[in-house]
Order: C-alpha cells, then structure tokens, then sequence
C-alpha cells in the first residue's frame, strides 16, 4: 500500500472515533449518590452504589472498579473482601505495567480514555496501604507488614522507569510510620526495626515539607526520640534534640503497663481531574515531537513528512488537572472514657498523608511526559486534516476540500480530551492520633472540629477494651 492511500485511510478513522466518543469518557453520575450515602453515614448502601454500578466502569476501567469497590469495602468494614478486591487491581496494573495495550495506536489519534486504566502512581502505592490498614484491623500484623513495605518497593519500581524525571513522591512516610508501629506491636525483640521505619519516617516527613508544604508530625518526632533513648542510640538522641529542642523525649518503660488506641481517620474526598485546554500554534518544535513520537506508527511518520507549511495553525491540547475537594476537618478530639473508675484520656489526631498534595504533584511530575504526548497527537490529528482536506480538494475540487477540512478540523478538536480518570473513593487526607492507657474498657469519643474551630461532627465508638501492651487499631471515615 503506498503512502496516500495509508494517508486516506486515516480520514474514517478520526470520524468513526468521533462518532464513538462519547463511549470513551468514564461513567461518573454515580459518584454523587455515593457521597450522599457516606455523608449519611450508610456504609451499605455506599457500597451497594460502586456493586450496582459495575458493569458501567467497563472493560477500560477495570481497575478504577477494583479500587472504588476496594474502598467502600474497607469503609464498611468487610476488610477480607477488600483485600480480596484490592489485590486484583494491583493484578490487574501490574500486567498492564508490562504488557503493550492493543488500543494504543488508537488512543494515540484521539485520547487516552481509550486505553485501559492503569491508575496514577500514587493511586498504585494506596491500594498496598490500604491493603495493609485492612490486615490490621484483621489482626494479622505480619501481612500488614508485607504491604507496607511493598509501599517503598513498588514507589522504586516505578520512578526507576523515568530516568531523570522522578517523582517527588518516592517514598511514603505514613505508610513507613505504620510500619513502625506494627514492630512495636510486635513486641521487644522489634524495637530495632521499629526505630529504622519510625526514622524513615521521619525522613520522609521532613521531605513531605519541602515538596507538599505540610507540617511534620509531632508524634513522628516524639516516636524516634522514644526508641532512640530506649535504644541507648544516644549521639542520635542528642541530635534530634538540637534539631526539634521543643519535642518531648517520652520513656518507653513510661508505658509499659497501658495498652494503645491508634486512631486513623480518613477525611474529606480524593481531588478530581478536569479538562485544561490549551490552543497553540504548531510550531517546528510540534513536529519533531511528531517524528519523534511517531517511530511506532510508520502511517503517522509517513503522513507527517508528506505534509508541509501548515506551521502557525492552531492546534488544541487536553492536560489533565487535579481539582481539590479539600475536608472541612481540622482535627478530631479523641476522648477514651472509662466506663469504670478512672479518668478521661484525651488526644488530638494530626495531619499524616495529605493525599491530594501527593496527587496533585504527581500530576505535575507527569506533566512533562504528558505534554510531549499530547503535542505529538495534536499536531498529527492537524496533519491528518490538513492532508485530508489536500487530497479531497485534488480529486473532488474546491468544494469537497473545504468539507473535508471541516470535519476533519472538527473531529480533531472534539477528540481531544484529557484522561480524567482517577480513583475517587480516597480520602482527601489521612489524620492519626496515639492514646495510652491503663488496661480498662472504654467508650470512645471523637469529636471533630472544623477549620473555623466550630464541631462539625461527632461519634461514639463504645465498649473498647484495651490490655497491657496491646494495640487497638481503630478508623473512621467523614466526607466533610
């Protein structure tokens, strides 16, 4: 087949993707009434939302499902099932992380909500941490720990993949804190692996300040210290004095008779991505983007070459953005009130993973890879209908030219749109608090209080009861 006749053959091909657009964008209306249900409280029901909707997430987003489905199987505390549903996303990525999908060359011409969804990095490294928090409240630690570290390993993986343009997100401090606290669930003998993920931690705190400007935790401080002095590591004691002189050094044998509420609140909703359009000019540099970009596709590269002095023409590009649904929460008071003797324990929870700053810097991270992709597809979709209108006005005359250019102008416009997709059931941010206290049944109090310092909420977890040296692990979630 010589070169025009591959040429034309593109024409139907942007039009038939014109016509099926509408297919290609992700299902989306459902969401509203999942929400409604979680800010009522109705687990079930939100759950039973994401179960209904399945067949409308489709083949190309069968991870998107997974992970919503994963999500409001943890909420509602079915936390086998989760895993169970987790694990087949994380599957599922990892065979499109190694394979080649089939609609690429399509996707390609039009946008990337045809190919199969494979999540954003950090979306990839919540369903090991999620994974991870469903085992806890299971009971099984060890498990626990095995997805915890998957964390780190998988946030390896992938950067390796970028060579010089890394993410900033390369490690995840909550997740290496949760490891530390499930050492020390362990007993004694881990107090040293304890003290290396808690200082991890720290770590990757002290770098969460630098890239997503949040405060480190106090808690994550005081935990280092706590196990430095317990550990005779005094030149790093001593160290992290000078560096944090106001955090308090807390004796581990302080404690050794009290057991420990860990509570993990996940507030607010996951950011959500929107169209950024932008018209430019094609420029030479557009081009070499084609010719670059287009080494796989041997009709688009032929077809780039054939065409010429179409620069200046405005070509469209969709980027992805993340929109923040920021919570309302500031913090929650958690009170443990004894049900016998005994005095009332109170402790506030503190910021630990603001997820939608990871999110959005992700995607920033991204963009780079992002633009040469869309500019290439851009300025090849022009190509294409430029030719098109070429070869329609040389053999139908002026007429037929100036209609084919139309249509063709059309469909490259209205095809392009950003891959909005993205796993919505997160939280917006993950909040934790630590209380200490004496062996004793419990009724717990959360009160969550807002950014303009009034209660926004409150609940009641009741009948907790805690044993010397045992750790409960508690959670909730508030979509406000």
């Amino acid at each position: 087949m010589n070169t025009c006749k591959r040429k034309f053959l593109l024409f139907p091909l942007i039009i038939s993707l014109l016509l099926s657009l509408p297919s290609c964008a992700p299902v989306t209306s459902h969401y509203a009434v999942l929400d409604d249900y979680l800010l009522k409280g109705d687990v079930t029901s939100a759950d039973a939302v994401i179960e209904k909707n399945k067949g409308n997430y489709g083949e190309r987003n069968a991870v998107l499902y997974f992970m919503d489905r994963g999500m409001t199987l943890h909420i509602a505390g079915r936390y086998a099932e989760s895993n169970q549903v987790l694990e087949m996303a994380e599957q599922r990525i990892e065979d499109l992380f190694t394979r080649r999908v089939s609609s690429e060359a399509a996707a390609f011409l039009t946008n990337d909500n045809l190919l199969q969804y494979e999540g954003e990095d950090f979306e990839k490294v919540m369903v090991n941490l999620i994974r991870a928090l469903n085992y806890v409240y299971m009971g099984d630690i060890e498990n626990a720990l095995v997805e915890a570290r998957k964390v780190d390993h998988k946030l390896n993986l992938i950067n390796d993949r970028y060579a010089g343009k890394k993410n900033a997100y390369k490690e995840d401090a909550f997740a290496r804190y949760l490891a530390g606290i499930l050492y020390e669930a362990g007993g004694y003998s881990e107090q040293n692996d304890a003290w290396v993920s808690y200082r991890k931690s720290l770590q990757t705190f002290e770098d969460y300040a630098a890239f997503y400007s949040t405060p480190i935790p106090p808690v994550a401080v005081q935990d280092v210290l706590r196990l430095s002095d317990a550990l005779g590591q005094q030149d790093i004691l001593e160290e992290m004095k000078k560096q944090f002189p106001d955090a308090e050094v807390q004796s581990y044998s302080a404690n050794k008779d009290k057991g420990e509420v860990v509570f993990i609140s996940f507030n607010g909703k996951a950011p959500i991505k929107e169209d950024n359009f932008l018209d430019i000019p094609l420029s030479p540099e557009a081009l070499v983007y084609v010719l670059e970009t287009s080494k796989e596709n041997r009709d688009v590269k032929n077809t780039v070459r054939g065409v010429s002095a179409i620069q200046g023409e405005l070509i469209r590009i969709a980027f992805p953005k993340f929109v923040p649904q920021k919570s309302e929460i500031a913090y929650a008071d958690v009170s443990l009130i004894p049900q016998e003797a005994g005095s009332v324990i109170e402790k506030r929870t503190v910021l630990m993973e603001d997820i939608t700053a990871i999110a959005v810097r992700n995607l920033n991270d991204r963009f780079t890879r992002i633009a040469a992709k869309a500019v290439a597809r851009a300025a090849v979709k022009k190509v294409l209908a430029v030719a098109i209108q070429q070869r329609a006005e040389k053999e139908g005359g002026p007429m037929a030219g100036l209609l084919a250019g139309v249509v063709a102008n059309a469909a490259a416009f209205a095809t392009e749109q950003a891959d909005k997709r993205s796993w919505r059931t997160l939280p917006d941010e993950i909040q934790l608090a630590r209380i200490t206290a004496p062996p004793g049944t419990y009724d717990v109090h959360i009160k969550y209080i807002g950014k303009n310092g009034g209660v926004l909420s409150q609940k009641v977890i009741p009948n907790i009861t805690i044993k010397t040296g045992e750790k409960k692990f508690l959670s909730n979630r508030i979509l406000r």
